[in-house]
């Protein structure tokens, strides 16, 4: 078979790629491990090493905002110093924020620490505020960058503050990373007994620093960053369950429900209620079948995020029901839309049977012997996801609230779970090979649910990272956008190292050259590389003044392009500018202008401009097409 683009490629053979069929939607045929409770390639832990602050290039000058209390203003305007200017605005006056940002470089968002950050109230405000202030930073000329000042919204250990309400923007910020990468800086993450002039501090460091980590985390003076990493001690002894106690399933007739449910059955559960708004007939079934197994299976219908709907049921916990021992949220509502569209109703479709639900379950259950409190987030909530923002939100939520439960005593664990087959299933087309596309695997719901034997057992830890994954084709999907180093253990991409057996002796020397002879050296390194990603055997056959898009390029390439490049010369050039058109000429001008063999020039405003043509011609052509004109 001949590539569609380009013709004059001299490789015509089709290479089989084993992962294709999970990424065309197919589900691996995971097989568990007599001694495991989880597959060995679902099991995941995230971490928080420490890692020191790399000295700043430069100090952090501009004009910035401040959307926070005076205090913190003021403390950013005596560090920054002299030629820059500071605006404060008060969280909450629109006004005033509309009008300071059409004029500013950066802009801080430090919202204050709630009176109680467990409500889910405080979550949609928080949540509807930044995701406002981030539509409005990013349709701005000037494309301020955004950097979110939070308090415990990511505790490090069992035990640690934690503060929910401040959480949803660290969902907000992972999937505005994807899809206004323009705009986005970074979110830190500081204890609330840190002196204001010290925050202050350590976010202007941040915006200061070149090393690529946009989540940060500072405790104890001693900076911390996320990173994935495959668990080293699995859990291999399977949780207990009390057949004197109930077990409440929210969300038991959604996509998940039933398989939890019966999970719950086969682990011992006695007696489970299935709560459901409108449950009907479906559970009926199910019913029948785990009665014959000793299981009794009550469906009541109720509304989780309303106190009044669902009081009277926990009225009868420990009367004409067992007494409550085990609650597990699995509910699910709202679906795909980006922030820029997004409206509060579209926040409240998805807050409320997470979020909400999770506040009243909360309050109901406090007094009630429960052993077992389970939480059903996501992975969307620590990458991130385009068109979810706030998804990933209600996510960063839970796992938060997970901690400040157990931080208070009572049971609880969270679980960010991959792409269940079953979800996949039942989303459209796009968003599903969209998912797939990105690198996340469908996961077989029968499977997958035997991890909660391991979420329940004794003595586990609050948070499970159970998915089914490709992570180097994951990191090159949401690398064209964000620098996602959460996943750098688990992303091993030969793509920057593929020549390293080649006759390429880096840089040495050639500093010392002078221009024309390093733009040779470096134009002959550029085209070997282009020309094996693009998959050409011939270099010479590489025209050096026609579009790289032109040629095949696709935002996967870019990506390796950028890889590649970063290897080679410890520079980047950016993606937007070859996907945007850049020839391989201008891609040589724009690392000679970043190594410093050439002046600035404007390759990135040409590129641009050639983009924006090509756009107006075609727009032109199908608007004569439309009138019946042809020239």
């Amino acid at each position: 078979m001949l590539p569609g683009a380009p013709w004059h490629h001299t490789s015509h053979w089709i290479t089989i790629d084993p992962d294709k069929s999970k990424r065309a939607g197919g589900v691996k045929n995971t097989v568990l491990a007599a001694d495991r409770l989880i597959p060995d390639g679902w099991d995941y832990e995230l971490t928080w090493p420490k890692q020191q602050l790399s000295p700043a290039d430069s100090t952090v000058h501009g004009s910035w905002l401040v959307i926070a209390d005076s205090d913190l203003g003021t403390e950013v305007r005596r560090a920054v110093g002299g030629d820059s200017r500071v605006t404060v605005v008060a969280t909450g006056d629109d006004e005033a924020l509309i009008a300071a940002i059409a004029d500013v470089d950066k802009v801080i968002y430090a919202p204050a620490v709630p009176p109680d950050s467990m409500d889910a109230r405080e979550g949609h405000r928080l949540f509807n505020a930044a995701r406002r202030l981030s539509t409005a930073l990013a349709t701005t000329a000037n494309q301020p960058k955004l950097f979110l000042l939070t308090r415990n919204a990511q505790p490090l250990s069992e035990g640690d503050r934690a503060n929910p309400a401040h959480a949803v923007l660290w969902g907000l910020g992972r999937t505005l990373a994807l899809e206004h990468a323009e705009i986005w800086g970074g979110v830190i993450d500081v204890d609330e007994s840190v002196p204001t002039h010290r925050a202050a501090r350590y976010v202007l460091a941040e915006a200061a620093n070149s090393d690529g980590e946009d989540q940060v985390v500072y405790r104890a003076g001693a900076r911390h960053v996320p990173r994935l990493v495959k668990r080293v001690a699995p859990v291999t002894a399977p949780a207990e369950i009390d057949r004197e106690t109930c077990h409440l399933v929210v969300g038991a007739t959604g996509n998940i429900g039933p398989h939890l449910i019966e999970q719950l059955a086969d682990m011992g559960a006695a007696t489970i209620v299935a709560l459901s708004r409108q449950p009907g007939d479906r559970l009926d079934e199910l019913a029948r079948k785990l009665s014959a197994k000793g299981t009794s299976l009550i469906t009541v219908a109720g509304d989780a995020a309303d106190e009044r709907s669902i009081a009277p049921l926990f009225a009868r916990f420990g009367t004409d029901l067992p007494p409550l021992g085990g609650i597990y949220l699995a509910a699910f509502g709202g679906g795909p839309v980006t922030l820029a569209d997004m409206t509060d109703d579209d926040v409240n479709v998805m807050f409320r049977p997470k979020i909400d639900a999770l506040s009243v379950v909360h309050r109901l259950s406090v007094k009630q012997p429960v052993r077992q409190f389970v939480l059903f987030s996501s992975i969307s909530g620590l990458l991130g996801s385009r068109w979810l923002a706030h998804y990933a939100a209600t996510t960063t939520f839970l796992d938060t609230f997970a901690y400040a439960r157990r931080a208070a005593g009572l049971a609880a664990s969270t679980v960010n779970w991959g792409f269940w087959k079953s979800l996949a299933d039942n989303q459209s087309e796009e968003y599903r090979q969209t998912t797939i596309d990105s690198g996340l695997n469908p996961m077989d719901d029968g499977v997958a649910i035997r991890a909660l034997s391991a979420v329940m057992a004794p003595e586990a830890p609050i948070r499970f990272v159970v998915v089914e994954a490709d992570w180097p084709h994951l990191a090159t999907a949401y690398r064209t956008r964000a620098s996602l180093r959460m996943i750098d253990g688990l992303a091993t991409i030969d793509d920057e190292r593929a020549a390293d057996g080649d006759d390429w002796a880096g840089l040495q020397g050639v500093a010392d050259l002078d221009p024309a002879e390093a733009g040779h050296i470096i134009t002959n390194r550029l085209v070997s590389r282009l020309a094996a990603i693009l998959g050409y055997t011939d270099p010479s056959a590489l025209n050096p003044a026609q579009p790289l898009i032109e040629l095949g390029l696709d935002s996967l390439m870019a990506v390796r392009i950028r890889n590649a490049t970063q290897h080679d010369f410890g520079i980047e050039p950016p993606v937007a500018l070859l996907l945007q058109g850049a020839s391989l000429n201008d891609i040589t001008g724009n690392v000679m202008t970043q190594l410093g063999f050439a002046r600035q020039d404007s390759t990135v405003d040409a590129v641009r401009e050639k983009a924006n043509q090509r756009a107006a011609a075609r727009q032109g052509a199908s608007m004569r097409r439309q009138r019946g004109i042809r020239t």
